[in-house]
Order: C-alpha cells, then structure tokens, then sequence
C-alpha cells in the first residue's frame, strides 16, 4: 500500500472505530471521519463530516491519502425507519462521493456492505457464494446491496482498486444499536427474563466485531485482489436461535430466556455463507469463537451497560 493516511468513514461507529483505533496501535496514520465524535479515545484525529457533503470530503481526502475505509452509513434495517430517503442518500450518494474520490486520487477503497444485501437466499442454496443475486428485501439492504454494485462497477469500468465486504450480524463490545443477543445478555445481567415471539427453527450468523476489523485490515493490506471483488465475512457458523440462548445461559447461568417459533421479522432467510474466497484472496478466517465472543460482550456490557 502506498505511504500515508487511511480515511475510515463511519469512526464513530461500531466498525469504524475498530477499524481506525486498531490501525492508530499499529501505528498507522489515520484519519476518521464522523458525522458525530467518537465516545472514545482510539487514538486517532476525528474530523465531523456528513457523508453527503462531498465538498467537505474532497478535502477530508485531500492531503497525502493512501487508501480510503468506507464504514459510513445509516447502519441497518432498525435505524432511520421514519425518513428512508435520509437512508438513500446516506447510504448511496454518500457511497458514491466515496467512490469517486477514490478514483480521482487513485487509492483502494474498502466498501462495507452486508449479507442483507442478498435478501432471502434460495431455498437450498448451501452454501451461499458471492455469486449469488442480491435481492435486498428492505430499504437498508436496498442500499447496500447499491453500493456494493457500484462499488464493483467502479473497479470494473474506471479501474478503481476496489474490495468489498459483506458483513453479516456484527456484535461484541461497543455495540449499542438494537440486537436481540444484546438483549438477552442485558436481560439476564438485570435480572429480567426474556421472551421473543420468535426463534425456534431460525437461524443467524454472527460475526465478531474483532474478525470484522480483522478482514477490514486483510483488505486493506492485500495484494492484487484479481477478479473477484466481493466477499462474504461471518463468524463461520449458522446457528439457530436455541444454540444462541443456550450459548447465553453457558455464559450466563441466570438467564431466562423463551423462544417463540419461526423468523425474526426483522431479519432475512439465509442459507450459509461461503466464507472461502475470503481465506483464499484475502488470507483472513474467522478467530473469536461464538462462545467466548458472547462472554467478551457480556463483560463489555456489563461495565457499559445499554
């Protein structure tokens, strides 16, 4: 990678700030950019800047800059319900500002996109590859799933040095936005039960922020990336939600929780995904498995409870 800053979009944020405070221990200069600060100190400048404001970008970018983080966005299907629009052009325009910058200073762009992207998986696809169709089934995925196509059709059109990620649920310490496994832990650590009216016979793939980060920077420091740009990034496992509550309960013996049958009604249908291309172009694997990466969450949330 060529010598200088690496803009990381989004520092404020769950993979933002773990992408930009692990690369500040690294030693690497960093710049973060934020419509808000970031809580903590990562070690790293922050600079406030809305994703639609390209002119403040531009300049964000415009000093000696050697690649470019795209972790920005109005993250997932829970958030901005009431103004989808604010989520159109958070997400795609502010994607697209991105991507031309990129262009014109010549540098990698890391895209963060999301397995919400593909919608419901078909039936009996197992495993998912990155081939398959993103048919995003809500506004959220909608987005991403556009700003991975433009992405890639940025890398294949101008040239650009692109990757892209799809994340799947992302969970561990510093993440305070809706999700039932949070809720369960934070249940349990209050001493409430939890009851879902789902959950029994549906599945999840989570992945730890650390493996997230971890494939953020196996991006950034790849070779030639060839051409396939698009990759799959999960924990490595599918579990259904009476493996996730027991899972809980190993770690937390108090916990109370009872499962409703059938789908989170805020979630997607998914096959497993194929992870292999990931360790094959990008040399990364998950590391933190489900077990210890719920009991590392439960001593975050425990002293920062939600």
């Amino acid at each position: 990678m060529a010598s200088g800053a690496i803009v990381v979009t989004g520092s404020a944020g769950l993979i933002g700030f773990g992408v930009a405070s692990r690369l500040a221990r690294e030693g690497r200069a960093v710049i973060g950019t934020d419509r808000i600060q970031p809580r903590e100190d990562g070690g790293f400048s922050s600079l406030d800047a809305e994703l639609t404001d390209v002119h403040r970008l531009h300049g964000i970018c415009s000093g000696d800059v050697a690649a470019i983080v795209h972790c920005g966005a109005v993250s997932g299907p829970m958030l901005g319900r009431d103004n989808p629009r604010a989520v159109i052009e958070t997400n795609i325009a502010g994607t697209a500002n991105l991507l031309e910058i990129a262009r014109q200073r010549g540098v990698r762009l890391v895209f963060c996109s999301s397995t919400s992207a593909y919608g419901d998986t078909a039936a009996g696809l197992d495993p998912v590859p990155e081939s398959a169709a993103l048919a995003a089934s809500d506004i959220y995925g909608a987005t991403k799933a556009s700003g991975d196509i433009l992405t890639r059709a940025y890398a294949a059109q101008t040239g650009l040095d692109a990757v892209v990620l799809r994340f799947s649920w992302v969970y561990g310490p510093r993440r305070r936005t809706t999700c039932v496994l949070r809720e369960m832990i934070g249940d349990a650590q209050a001493g409430r039960a939890t009851a879902l009216a789902f959950g029994r016979g549906f599945t999840r793939q989570y992945v730890h922020v650390d493996d997230v980060v971890g494939a953020v920077i196996a991006a950034l420091d790849a070779g030639e990336i060839g051409a396939q740009k698009a990759f799959n990034v999960t924990g490595g496992v599918r579990l259904d939600f009476a493996e996730i509550a027991e899972t809980v309960r190993r770690v937390l013996p108090e916990a109370r929780i009872a499962l409703g049958a059938g789908a989170d009604p805020e979630d997607q249908s998914h096959g497993r995904f194929d992870i292999a291309a990931a360790a094959r172009v990008l040399g990364w694997e998950p590391q933190v498995a489900f077990e210890d990466g719920v009991r590392g969450y439960a001593r975050w949330l425990a002293d920062n409870p939600v």
